[in-house]
């Protein structure tokens, strides 16, 4: 009876401690006013100029969204979807 008792009584300081633990540990029980966050120099988040390829794909991209959205009711029901109709009108548009 008393090995009972005895694994009840450690059972509960252990789930005490291991609850007292994590909440210790918990990044959620830190305010947001003592989280420090680091940001990285400013010379090293800039970015590329986008190329002049690049820019012409947005644009061509651009172009094909704003047709399919256009003419999509239209287009399903000629059997299309966007996958196979963005190669064609790609290909439309390049040329």
């Amino acid at each position: 009876m008393r090995l009972h008792w005895l694994a009840a009584f450690a059972a509960i300081v252990l789930t005490a401690d291991i609850a007292a633990a994590q909440t210790a540990t918990s990044p959620r029980s830190r305010s947001s006013a003592t989280e420090t966050t680091t940001t990285p120099p400013a010379s090293t988040t800039t970015r590329r100029p986008r190329s002049a390829a690049q820019l012409r794909n947005d644009q061509i991209m651009r172009d094909c969204g704003t047709e399919w959205r256009r003419d999509k009711t239209r287009l399903q029901a000629a059997g299309k979807t966007w996958r196979s109709f963005l190669p064609e009108c790609r290909a439309r548009r390049r040329s």
